[in-house]
Parts: structure tokens; C-alpha cells; sequence
């Protein structure tokens, strides 16, 4: 794989999900840019690139006023499942599911989420649990843990 190659779609047979990916940036207030639009799942450029040393994060929408997210399923995944990441070099790499938790948001596992790996892992992102009406948000983070296959 070539130095800088961003992933470019995201497949996840246990959910029937296969989509592109588009990339996310970094808001002013510290926080992931999320996807414009619902159906779409990002890469977090400030992370790694899926299958190099660290953890690469995607994030998506688990629904909106209209109809489901692209991640609306995505607690559903158990451990074992596989998640293929698709990058632009037309390499594949596929990472296997070892966890998958829910925090409150003012409980975010950042460091988990975020911090250095010593291997190829993957972070799944979406929102879950109650949705609060007042705030127009969702109370949680669904958080996937995965990592690369060897």
C-alpha cells in the first residue's frame, strides 16, 4: 500500500453495508466533522490510514428526519465480524470485530477511541441511545472495536 492512500468504500457483510467513504475533517471546537448526509459514512484524515499502525476512525449517521443512517445497524455487530475497508490503491483491508460498547456521550472513551495502537485497529462511530428531543442528539456513542486481520 502507498504512503498516503486514503480508503475509499466500506463493506461490512454482517449488515449488508457497502458504501464509499468520504473524508472528515476536524471541527474548531476539537470534535470529528461528521458526513453531510446520513447515508454517508467518512474517514477521519487525521487518523490512520486503515491497515497502517494506529487506529483509523469512520464515522457515520445512525438516522435522520428522513429514514434510517448508514450506521443505524451498527450495534449489532458481535465479535468476529469482519469489516473490509476498500482503499484507493485497490487493496483491501479487512479487520475483525473484537468489541463493540456504547458511552454516554459526556463519557466518550477518547483515549480508546483515539490513542496510539501498536497494531492496525479500526473505530466504527455513531450515535445511540436516547434520543433527546431538547438537544437534538443523541445521549450515546456507539464505538466499534476492530482489528486488522493478520
Amino acid at each position: 500500500m502507498a504512503a498516503g492512500v486514503a480508503p475509499a468504500r466500506l463493506r461490512v457483510p454482517a449488515l449488508g453495508l457497502d458504501e464509499p467513504l468520504v473524508g472528515l475533517g476536524v471541527q474548531a471546537d476539537g470534535t470529528i466533522e461528521v458526513p453531510g448526509d446520513a447515508g454517508t459514512a467518512g474517514w477521519l484524515r487525521a487518523s490512520a490510514v486503515p491497515g497502517r499502525t494506529g487506529p483509523a476512525v469512520l464515522a457515520g449517521h445512525v438516522d435522520s428526519a428522513t429514514g434510517p443512517g448508514v450506521f443505524a445497524r451498527l450495534g449489532e455487530l458481535v465479535p468476529g465480524d469482519a469489516v473490509d475497508v476498500d482503499l484507493a490503491d485497490g487493496t483491501t483491508v479487512t479487520f475483525d470485530v473484537v468489541d463493540v460498547q456504547q458511552h454516554d456521550k459526556d463519557d466518550f472513551p477518547t483515549a480508546a477511541v483515539y490513542g496510539p495502537t501498536p497494531v492496525p485497529t479500526l473505530r466504527l462511530l455513531t450515535c445511540g441511545g436516547v434520543f433527546e428531543r431538547d438537544r437534538r442528539s443523541y445521549a450515546d456513542n456507539v464505538v466499534v472495536f476492530a482489528v486488522a486481520r493478520t
